[in-house]
């Protein structure tokens, strides 16, 4: 358990990160990188089952676990969501010090890079992909940004999951693709530009193959389903539900990682949410379970769907989180509130 001094030192490295005015050096990177690998690959068996192949299994299972979660959208690159997350207060303290006593977790729904606002990011992307395109030039001033943004959007998410290992979990989502690669449940990754492409010669350029390599082991060790007492959380809405040794053993199950990270609105099988969560739990279902997601916007605070059985989360404008402490009595009017 961290004391309150190292908590603070902590905030400060995280705002530090943010406020630095430039990239991280290689040996920061692969340093940090290397360590959170080694957490991930690590994590106890009370809660992360071990794959078939002893790599880290795809569920983390609180099924019997009693604290509240606090569940984060998509943060594409935003590092001040983060750093108002962690300043957020909890039941009187912040959430950083409510982590550091063990009083909630904090699950992450995937996500991190590629910042998505649809005027500054947007501007951004096309500037940087002029500069590519038309220069040559992969290193400019506006893709620097970029990164910028990213690194230290997922260097907080690495320190937070080094720091509280049991307590702050990132998911995958259809964006932790650094070497962009199609298949293995994955899709180059485009939308005001060629982000996937550009992102993975980005890091190649500045930084090589060790550090792409070592991005792409993170990206490779995390966990694709949360499964809490009574509610879900995957990245996407799940297209269909699939048995608990297949989500342990997802590595090599292309549909599976797809179906959890790519589900489109109005794609998913009927009722897919339940189905899964009496899957996971073991439970019949009672009308009550729910299940959380982000990647599709929404407007507002969220969207409900599958009878309100699924609930979105991501609005890429806003800074919001849900606080659940049960499905039974969550209610998303009160319980997804602004960090800022």
């Amino acid at each position: 358990m961290l004391t309150e001094e190292q908590c603070e030192c902590l905030r400060l490295k995280i705002q530090s990160y943010r406020d630095c005015n430039k990239l991280p050096s290689e040996e920061e990177l692969m340093a940090l990188l290397d360590r959170t690998v080694s957490t991930l690959e690590n994590e106890s068996q009370d809660y992360r089952e071990k794959a078939f192949d002893g790599s880290a299994g795809g569920l983390l299972d609180f099924s019997s676990a009693s604290l509240p979660v606090i569940i984060v959208p998509d943060l594409h690159g935003r590092p001040d969501f983060m750093i108002q997350l962690l300043q957020c207060t909890f039941e009187g303290e912040s959430l950083l010090s409510a982590l550091a006593h063990e009083k909630l977790y904090v699950v992450c729904v995937g996500d991190g890079v590629h910042t998505e606002s649809p005027i500054e990011s947007r501007d951004r992307w096309i500037r940087s992909y002029r500069e590519w395109t038309e220069n040559g030039n992969i290193n400019s001033e506006p893709m620097q940004q970029e990164m910028k943004d990213c690194f230290s959007t997922m260097m907080a998410v690495m320190e937070l999951k080094n720091a509280f290992p049991e307590h702050f979990h990132f998911l995958k989502g259809n964006h932790e693709n650094i070497l962009n690669k199609e298949g293995g449940g994955d899709h180059p990754f485009r939308k005001y530009a060629l982000e996937g492409s550009m992102v993975k010669e980005f890091v190649d350029t500045l930084y090589g193959d060790a550090v792409l390599h070592l991005i792409n082991c993170f990206e490779t060790n995390l966990p694709i389903v949360a499964l809490f007492h009574d509610f879900g959380i995957s990245h996407a809405e799940p297209f269909r539900p699939y048995e608990r040794d297949e989500i342990v053993n997802y590595h090599n199950n292309d549909d599976l990682i797809l179906d959890f990270t790519w589900t489109a609105n109005d794609q998913a099988e009927e009722d897919s949410c339940a189905r899964q969560f009496c899957i996971l739990s073991g439970k019949e279902d009672d009308g009550m379970s729910i299940w959380f997601g982000g990647h599709r916007p929404v407007n507002g605070s969220y969207n409900l769907r599958q009878n309100g059985r699924y609930v979105q989360i991501h609005n890429p404008m806003e800074m919001n989180v849900a606080i659940v402490a049960s499905a039974e009595n969550f209610n998303p009017e009160h319980d997804i509130i602004s960090v800022i």
